[in-house]
């Protein structure tokens, strides 16, 4: 057994923790957040005394929004507050203002643009939701020098992680001749001569590595990060600019030289980030240049040369460097079924598009319920195997979107730059042609596919490329409580026609309300906060799907009755008792929340339900309803199978069940995975669909 780095000082310290996480960016965070949210104590440890000053990543899309909505939506709302929503595009050649670019709404989601806040500000953000929602601090200054699996030697054979870490007694973890790199190696053992420090070895179930680009988890398990590195260089700058430009606009410079500058607001005043177009070098050139730090007079003048007859006049500077892109993905984000790997550990590439941040934090949303599952012993360590099998390709699938945003916004030859320049001209036309690529970019048309965890019916079978198939995003509508009545007078042209926003956008200058969510028809904003709770809903009260599975670690069932009561009235009575008799089976076989609560868990409940139900209906006519009344009358709490009205017949469209007379009056049964990806499907609410729903879940649990 290969035996961990021994450093020469007197026995460490050793401790326990269920889950550790080195790494204390968004994605170490909100791996923090949602474990403790579901009772499941962890430790994240973090080589920086403090919260790097870089601005670093800036976008938060919309899939993003949508997931920190339905973990904590006063997450997501402080993060409004302090940031703002995608402006804007001014383009510019030869010095002129060519045209004006809006960021085109998004139709698939509530959040209809990207949100911008400085990873600074969101990780002090996300560092303050993971104390209150676990009570313990992250634990800074401790630095990864090595780890490994320890396989048991028991009967049962059962292993663990062993991690030694290390904290500088005084001063930084830096050590001589370190130098500040985006990218690159690091020799995590030598030690400083100069340096003391104090010792820690850390037992613990699982290690997630979120340790960054450089990360010395990855290293350590010597896992392979295959990629290359591009020829495209870059300069970087964030700081403060005295400009004419506006620059509360993204601006992009098609510049002299055939060089391109974009120059991207920060949400402080005149505060900026600068990507400059450095061309393309070979690795020898780009080293010898990086040698030597850049000068703010050096850039300046490159500045000068490149946007003139524009003036962009650097005033302050609050970061500087030269960068170079590399596309990089680990082999694996797994190691021995005990440590996984998320964010940048596991994968990096072109910042084009704004995907990295975004992608490590729904790295997280996937694994950090599996694995609370496990450690409760509600399903078999196998589930944890699905984390690399999906992540891998998700991470293939944005490497290769980001290189293609890179390729198509940056310099190229003389006909790409023509094509550009006429795109540019033609874009009132072309983007709403464009409006394809809109899920790809907001993240929203990522998806799974079948596996061991996502799994089509028997005999049901159905196509990859349905709407609603298995694997893909679990959408969101309005829905309508039925208290007794049918809601006839909401209109339904409005995706979200009469939805209550959640969280609201109140970043705008002098009061301006620059909401990211919807409107009205009658074009007034609704501001109400998402905090209320199900049960204090009135009949005037209109719910997103969305905020009925705002549970962190739940299974959402589905229950899509059409019009099935019209048909069958008595079919009413027969939903009762399956509802009633699988819910019951299945919290008291697969309970939640069994791990060591944590204690200072504001939003705590040990007693929350691993699986919850939704009955969406579209009933209409007097049968019907005195249908609905009755399943209502019996089922009306949120998740019991309380009765929504589907409005429009929205939802029941979006996940593929028939509006056809021939399907609508079967229904249909729709299980959505914790991190909101629809996991399995069957056709018709009977007894029969729930028979086949529970094998599902026999399949996939212990």
């Amino acid at each position: 057994m290969e035996a961990l780095v021994t450093p020469t000082c007197p026995t460490p310290m050793a401790t326990e923790t269920p889950v550790l996480i080195s790494g204390a960016g968004p994605t170490g965070l909100f791996a923090g957040i949602l474990l403790a949210k579901m009772n499941i104590p962890c430790r994240i440890i973090e080589r920086e005394f403090e919260i790097s000053p870089l601005s670093k990543a800036v976008g938060i899309h919309a899939r993003t929004q949508e997931i920190l909505d339905m973990t904590d939506p006063s997450l997501l709302q402080e993060l409004m507050d302090q940031g703002f929503m995608m402006p804007s595009f001014h383009i510019y050649y030869n010095g002129k203002l060519a045209g004006e670019i809006e960021a085109l709404p998004i139709k698939e989601s509530h959040f209809k643009k990207a949100l911008c806040l400085i990873q600074n500000k969101t990780v002090k953000i996300l560092a303050d939701a993971f104390e209150k929602a676990s009570g313990t601090k992250v634990d800074r200054g401790w630095e990864l020098i090595d780890t490994k699996v320890v396989e048991g030697s028991s009967a049962d054979g059962d292993s663990w992680v062993e991690t030694m870490m290390r904290r500088a007694v005084v001063g930084t973890n830096k050590r001589a001749g370190e130098a500040n790199q985006i990218f690159g190696t690091l020799e995590l053992a030598e030690e400083d001569e100069e340096k003391r420090y104090e010792y820690e070895v850390v037992k613990s179930k699982y290690l997630i590595g979120a340790d960054g680009g450089r990360s010395a988890v990855r290293h350590k398990i010597n896992m392979p990060f295959p990629g290359r590195t591009r020829n495209v260089s870059m300069i970087l700058f964030d700081g403060i600019l005295d400009t004419t430009l506006d620059l509360e606009k993204m601006n992009v410079i098609n510049g002299n030289g055939h060089r391109s500058v974009a120059v991207l607001p920060l949400g402080e005043k005149d505060r900026v980030r600068i990507v400059f177009d450095n061309g393309f070098l070979e690795p020898e050139e780009f080293e010898l240049q990086k040698s030597k730090p850049i000068t703010i007079e050096e850039f300046q003048k490159m500045l000068d040369d490149v946007v003139r007859p524009l003036q962009l006049k650097i005033t302050k500077v609050n970061w500087l460097t030269y960068y170079r892109i590399n596309e990089r993905r680990a082999r694996e984000y797994s190691y021995k079924g005990r440590i996984f790997l998320a964010g940048d550990a596991a994968h990096i590439h072109s910042p084009a598009g704004g995907q990295g941040m975004n992608t490590g934090l729904q790295d997280a949303y996937n694994l950090v319920w599996k694995m609370a599952m496990v450690i409760n012993g509600t399903a078999p360590s196998t589930l944890l195997d699905s984390y690399s099998e999906e992540r891998t390709a998700i991470g293939d699938e944005i490497i290769q979107l980001s290189s293609d945003t890179l390729e198509s916004v940056w310099a190229g030859n003389l006909i790409q730059r023509c094509v550009k320049r006429v795109a540019v001209a033609l874009a009132p036309i072309l983007l709403p042609l464009a409006a394809n690529r809109a899920p790809k970019m907001s993240m929203l048309g990522l998806r799974y596919y079948e596996n061991s965890l996502n799994k089509s019916h028997k005999t049901q079978k159905a196509s990859a490329s349905d709407v609603g198939a298995i694997g893909c995003r679990a959408r969101d509508g309005p829905l309508v409580p039925f208290l007794g009545r049918i809601d006839s007078g909401h209109n339904s042209d409005s995706e979200f026609s009469h939805v209550s926003n959640g969280p609201t956008d109140t970043s705008g200058k002098e009061g301006e309300n620059r909401s990211n969510n919807s409107e009205s028809n009658d074009g007034s904003n609704h501001d109400r906060q998402h905090s209320r709770t199900a049960n204090s809903m009135t009949s005037d009260d209109t719910v997103r799907l969305h905020e009925l599975m705002a549970h962190p670690g739940v299974f959402q069932i589905l229950v899509f009755t059409g019009s099935l009561w019209k048909h069958r009235p008595a079919a009413a009575s027969e939903l009762v008792q399956s509802l009633e008799c699988y819910l019951a089976e299945w919290r008291s076989r697969w309970p939640s929340s069994s791990g060591v609560p944590v204690e200072h868990n504001e939003n705590k409940d040990s007693l929350r339900p691993q699986f919850m139900v939704h009955v969406l209906t579209t009933v209409s006519g007097s049968q019907a309803a005195t249908a609905a009344q009755f399943l209502a009358a019996r089922r009306n709490v949120v998740g019991e199978g309380k009765v929504h009205t589907d409005v429009g017949k929205m939802l029941h469209k979006r996940y593929g069940i028939d509006a056809a007379a021939k399907n609508e009056g079967k229904g249909a049964i729709v299980v959505v995975r914790p991190d909101s990806h629809i996991a399995y499907r069957v056709q018709g609410v009977g007894q029969s669909a729930w028979e086949d729903v529970h094998g599902y879940f026999e399949s996939i649990l212990i």
